[in-house]
């Protein structure tokens, strides 16, 4: 059986995040949480690559599994709960998506997108849900990277097998949305129709001898995001 939990830390490594960020984080959405209405959705904090540092009080009404559960297991457990298919997806599609987006965005700007998809989720009971999940960038490194981000996890209410979508918008200060992202992926693809616009970019350009800095220059974005879209396909193609 394949390695989520090693494909998705791969993929989000990031640089380090000064603790007393994370803590000024975690303690305004504690304070937020303890005014959110019951509802079948929580916030969490996580820091890459799969670390929780904040769970909602109503986490455990949509999992089943407790936040201790959680805190101890971190993207283990996250991972053990998405339908294998799903997770398949996540990891070849969906994060190497996120990561890509906000590698070609600068810091502010990436602060104000967000991100979303949806996947099938195992309950400690045993029920399937579809659950929809929202993703904003708190922190990046200094390599434009994700290294702490936020989450809002929504329970959908169709319970059938849905496509899996992802969407990012950009929001503005005056909360217009601006959706500059979507695509609906296909479970079943094959190694190539995983590979993303971005990476057949690079790779066109790596069957042309162009080494990684030609290739930022040339789509004017970091050699560091060229590397990650290099590894990434070292990953899908192998």
């Amino acid at each position: 059986m394949r390695n989520y939990v090693r494909a998705y830390q791969d993929l989000t490594k990031s640089g380090f995040v000064k603790e007393s960020i994370i803590e000024k984080h975690v303690e305004q959405h504690i304070a937020i949480d303890a005014f959110l209405p019951e509802s079948a959705s929580f916030f969490y904090i996580v820091e890459t690559p799969g670390k929780y540092r904040f769970l909602g009080r109503q986490q455990e009404k949509v999992s089943g599994y407790s936040n201790e559960e959680f805190f101890k297991r971190g993207i283990e457990l996250f991972f053990e709960c998405v339908h294998p298919d799903d997770a398949e997806t996540l990891v070849d599609r969906v994060y190497p998506s996120l990561v890509q987006l906000i590698g070609e965005l600068s810091e502010e700007e990436a602060k104000d997108i967000q991100f979303q998809y949806n996947y099938r989720f195992k309950r400690k009971n045993g029920e399937y849900l579809n659950l929809l999940e929202q993703v904003y960038a708190l922190e990046l490194d200094q390599f434009g990277v994700l290294s702490l981000a936020l989450g809002n996890v929504i329970i959908l209410a169709d319970r059938g097998v849905l496509p899996m979508r992802a969407s990012c918008k950009r929001i503005s200060d005056s909360g217009f949305c601006e959706t500059f992202y979507s695509e609906t992926f296909n479970s079943a693809s094959s190694c190539f129709n995983r590979v993303t616009a971005r990476e057949l970019d690079i790779l066109r350009n790596l069957a042309t001898g162009m080494t990684s800095r030609e290739i930022a220059e040339e789509l004017y974005i970091s050699k560091h995001t060229v590397d990650t879209h290099r590894r990434n396909l070292l990953r899908k193609l192998e």
